[in-house]
């Protein structure tokens, strides 16, 4: 695709009429490993978090004042939500709420000068390279793909499920176009640029509208040498979903052809160790000589990012490839898997689960390190926590949030074989547990085991009943 796609002088004409649309077959499932969850564990866990969900939904509408990046992180959680409790529960409430935020959102949008509309923001970018968040008044390509990711997959449902489509029908078609026609804007724009070997990444670029909002700065320049800054992976993933989505619901190959070059770009960054697993990759790199600066530097550091919620993302995209027969296979899936199990990072202090090999130090009193890993890891024991520590395996965990307090039970791995029960706080224990990505839990039992005893909460920002509903699926 190095043709960007034509549009008429309004720009807002669809290369075809979205009923004409033919749906694209779906690549036959992968095997997975995974099974219907206890019941009565489910039945508690949608109760809490439709009690969680419906209050937000009235008392944190920010889908009324949203606009640029912040659309990503404060809106588009709860229409994931809202999509996902409806698939899981058929309680069409969450239609009505999703239609509610959505219509909000839509009606506060801004026609920009090329005639598309928008969110704009002087924040938009999410970043200060190129001073990207302070001169140019501009819209989000990445809060336009986690809004109508979940919007997309509603308007399907809409359309083409008999019990939806008379009450919901014309709406999802409304959203469907709305979201053929924010993608041209992007493809028009230049909001993505092919790659070395095949690949394609989604970027920011300078420019934005003037204090009137009717005409553009920096327009005429945004793909001049040297301008754009290419989206880290985590972002780019999120551009790419939007794309499968609106891929499985169209089925024109445009949107798969963008995600798909898109993956073959993340797949030539991951690099495989001797070990079975992967070596953590960057959170940004430079993609072309775009990102780099006119000294030679890159615009960005380079490096392993901290906190493993990015790469939550990431191994969400590699997932969703996967399950599209695009580019990663159940080889690199397994490897996925391994480095989960092996790759350390700071974690929250509930996550030593029962069943865990764990290292302590001290063995008694108020821990200050505890390292703790699956009993199958590529590692055969955790990373000692330092001189004296105890070895084990984790009997219990107990962690309160409020008083920022817990305990860890510990059968030690040598004599004297008496439980040990240590304490820890949140100000002074530091924690190391692996990289337990949600988004491999169809494919492995352990991870989905520590997943539900220890991440799943339907009360956390951002919860919503997705694993239930592929548990459900799955037990079918």
């Amino acid at each position: 695709m190095k043709k960007l796609i034509g549009l008429c002088a309004a720009g807002l004409v669809l290369a075809a009429p979205l009923c004409q649309a033919q749906t694209a077959p779906k690549p036959a499932a992968p095997a997975m490993t995974l099974t219907k969850m206890d019941e009565a564990k489910q039945k508690g866990w949608l109760a809490a978090w439709d009690k969680e969900i419906s209050g937000e939904a009235k008392g944190f509408r920010k889908c009324d004042s949203s606009v640029g990046e912040d659309i990503a992180w404060q809106v588009s959680p709860m229409l994931n939500g809202f999509y996902w409790g409806y698939m899981a529960t058929k309680d069409p409430k969450y239609v009505d709420m999703l239609v509610d935020w959505t219509d909000s959102m839509v009606k506060r949008a801004v026609k920009e000068p090329d005639g598309y509309v928008g969110w704009p923001s002087f924040s938009a970018a999410g970043t200060d390279i190129d001073n990207l968040d302070k001169s140019w008044d501009a819209d989000s390509m990445l809060s336009d793909a986690t809004a109508f990711r979940p919007i997309v997959l509603m308007a399907s449902e809409m359309i083409k499920n008999p019990a939806l489509k008379e009450k919901y029908g014309a709406k999802g078609e409304s959203y469907l176009k709305l979201a053929e026609e924010l993608y041209q804007k992007w493809a028009t724009r230049g909001g993505w640029r092919e790659t070395e070997n095949g690949g394609m990444i989604s970027l920011v670029l300078p420019y934005g509208l003037d204090q009137t909002r009717t005409k553009w700065m920096g327009w005429d320049t945004r793909n001049d040498p040297g301008h754009g800054f290419s989206h880290p992976q985590n972002k780019a993933n999120e551009v790419a979903l939007w794309m499968l989505a609106m891929w499985d619901v169209t089925g024109k190959p445009e949107y798969k052809e963008r995600a798909e070059k898109w993956f073959i770009l993340l797949k030539s960054r991951i690099k495989a160790s001797n070990e079975g697993t992967y070596d953590i990759w960057n959170y940004w790199q430079p993609a072309g000589p775009w990102d780099y600066k006119p000294d030679g530097s890159t615009k960005h550091w380079v490096g392993v990012h901290p906190r493993s919620g990015y790469y939550e993302m990431d191994v969400s995209g590699v997932v969703a490839a996967y399950e599209h027969s695009l580019v990663f296979t159940k080889a690199d899936v397994d490897r996925f898997i391994a480095t989960a199990k092996t790759a350390w990072i700071d974690g929250p202090h509930a996550s030593p689960a029962p069943g865990m090999l764990i290292s302590v130090v001290p063995a008694s009193g108020l821990a200050k390190q505890v390292n703790v890993c699956f009993a199958n890891a590529k590692l055969s024991e955790p990373l000692s926590a330092g001189p004296g520590a105890l070895l084990g395996t984790v009997v219990n965990c107990q962690w309160d949030p409020k008083t920022n307090k817990g305990s860890i039970v510990i059968q030690p791995k040598a004599a004297p074989a008496t439980q040990v029960t240590v304490t820890m706080t949140g100000d002074d224990t530091k924690i190391q547990v692996l990289r337990m990505w949600s988004a491999l839990l169809p494919y492995d039992a352990e991870i989905r085991k520590h997943v539900e005893t220890t991440d799943l909460d339907p009360t956390a920002w951002g919860a919503n009943p997705y694993w239930i509903y592929r548990c459900q699926e799955a037990g079918k």
